[in-house]
Protein backbone atom coordinates (compact mmCIF):
# COMPACT_ATOMS: atom_id res chain seq x y z
CA UNK A 1 0.00 0.00 0.00
CA UNK A 2 2.93 2.56 0.53
CA UNK A 3 4.33 2.17 -2.94
CA UNK A 4 0.72 3.04 -4.55
CA UNK A 5 0.53 5.79 -2.29
CA UNK A 6 4.41 6.93 -3.02
CA UNK A 7 3.31 6.23 -7.14
CA UNK A 8 0.13 8.44 -6.29
CA UNK A 9 1.96 11.33 -5.12
CA UNK A 10 4.60 10.95 -7.48
CA UNK A 11 1.33 11.04 -10.24
CA UNK A 12 -0.14 14.00 -8.51
CA UNK A 13 3.18 16.13 -9.42
CA UNK A 14 3.09 14.92 -13.21
CA UNK A 15 -0.17 15.54 -13.70
CA UNK A 16 -0.11 19.33 -12.39
CA UNK A 17 3.13 19.82 -14.30
CA UNK A 18 1.05 18.25 -17.39
CA UNK A 19 -1.46 21.51 -17.13
CA UNK A 20 0.84 24.09 -16.46
CA UNK A 21 -0.05 24.68 -12.90
CA UNK A 22 2.84 25.54 -10.77
CA UNK A 23 1.14 26.36 -7.62
CA UNK A 24 -0.50 23.14 -7.64
CA UNK A 25 2.95 21.05 -8.29
CA UNK A 26 4.88 22.87 -6.00
CA UNK A 27 1.89 21.88 -3.52
CA UNK A 28 1.98 18.07 -4.71
CA UNK A 29 6.04 18.25 -4.52
CA UNK A 30 5.77 18.72 -0.73
CA UNK A 31 3.42 15.60 -0.54
CA UNK A 32 5.57 13.74 -2.50
CA UNK A 33 8.46 14.38 -0.83
CA UNK A 34 7.76 12.92 1.96
CA UNK A 35 6.43 10.26 0.92
CA UNK A 36 9.50 9.39 -1.06
CA UNK A 37 11.65 10.12 1.96
CA UNK A 38 9.33 7.73 3.96
CA UNK A 39 9.42 4.94 1.69
CA UNK A 40 13.33 5.04 1.33
CA UNK A 41 13.15 4.86 5.44
CA UNK A 42 11.18 1.59 5.14
CA UNK A 43 13.11 0.37 3.02
CA UNK A 44 10.86 0.17 -0.05
CA UNK A 45 13.23 2.22 -2.19
CA UNK A 46 16.62 2.92 -2.26
CA UNK A 47 17.57 6.64 -0.82
CA UNK A 48 19.05 7.60 -4.05
CA UNK A 49 16.30 6.70 -5.83
CA UNK A 50 13.88 8.78 -3.68
CA UNK A 51 16.33 11.21 -3.40
CA UNK A 52 16.98 11.39 -7.32
CA UNK A 53 13.33 11.47 -7.92
CA UNK A 54 12.67 14.27 -5.67
CA UNK A 55 15.36 16.08 -7.59
CA UNK A 56 14.12 15.87 -11.03
CA UNK A 57 10.39 16.68 -10.04
CA UNK A 58 12.20 19.51 -7.93
CA UNK A 59 13.85 20.70 -10.99
CA UNK A 60 10.81 20.65 -13.10
CA UNK A 61 8.55 22.37 -10.71
CA UNK A 62 10.96 25.32 -10.81
CA UNK A 63 11.50 25.04 -14.50
CA UNK A 64 7.65 25.60 -14.83
CA UNK A 65 7.39 28.32 -11.74
CA UNK A 66 10.19 30.50 -13.90
CA UNK A 67 9.09 30.15 -17.20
Amino acid sequence: ERRSRMRTYVKRVEVALAAGDADGARVALQGAQSQLSRAAQKGLIKPNMASRKVSRLNARVKALATA
